[in-house]
């Protein structure tokens, strides 16, 4: 029975031994932040990807509205999954084209002016919010640039459709995402 357990852990051994030997030493994930957006409005721009091969990766893209909602009109949260292809000459670099599904939620905030004509009694407006959470789909392209450290670099542009309910303010159900960010390959 011993002889059996010690020629079964030698060849687990001898095994995870051969597959660290095949294994690709590339890095697999990336983690990136705009800080333009952080900077220029009170907005998350943050965004993980984990690459499958020298051409592709998938990955999730958040932004995040930062800013006090009762001040403002308008309360945002997107979460974009996406799958990108890459055309460059390194690892997961270079331009790249993506597709995306932008899920978004918005939060409205809006008077309702309650008048009737034949009375003479004033009605005060009511303050309304509502939140509507759309899904659409949507396109992309851009670079990325890697550093011998591993520091990338990503400039890129997305516009999508959603499809749901129409905003208070807008009829048009158009929705996009950017990236001019900074990040690490890990």
């Amino acid at each position: 029975m011993k002889k059996i357990i010690i020629l079964l852990g030698i060849t687990c051994v001898g095994i995870s031994t051969v597959n660290a030997q095949e294994s690709n030493t590339e890095r697999k994930n990336d983690i990136m932040l705009s800080p333009i957006e952080l900077i220029a409005a009170p907005l998350l721009n943050i965004s993980y990807e984990r690459l499958l091969s020298a051409n592709s990766g998938v990955g999730i893209n958040g932004m995040f509205y930062l800013g006090n909602s009762n001040n403002d009109d308008y309360g945002l949260t997107q979460i974009s999954p996406y799958y990108r292809m890459y055309f460059g000459k390194k690892y997961a670099g270079g331009f790249f084209v993506e597709g995306f599904v932008p899920i978004t939620s918005t939060k409205d905030s809006y008077y309702d002016y309650n008048f009737d004509p034949y009375s003479t009694v004033y009605t005060p407006p009511t303050y309304n919010e509502k939140t509507r959470t759309t899904i659409g789909i949507g396109v992309g392209f851009g670079g990325k640039w890697i550093s011998r450290n591993n520091i990338i670099f990503e400039a890129s542009v997305g516009i999508g459709r959603r499809f749901g309910n129409k905003s208070y303010y807008d009829d048009a159900n158009i929705t996009g995402k950017g990236m001019l960010g900074i990040g690490y390959r890990f």
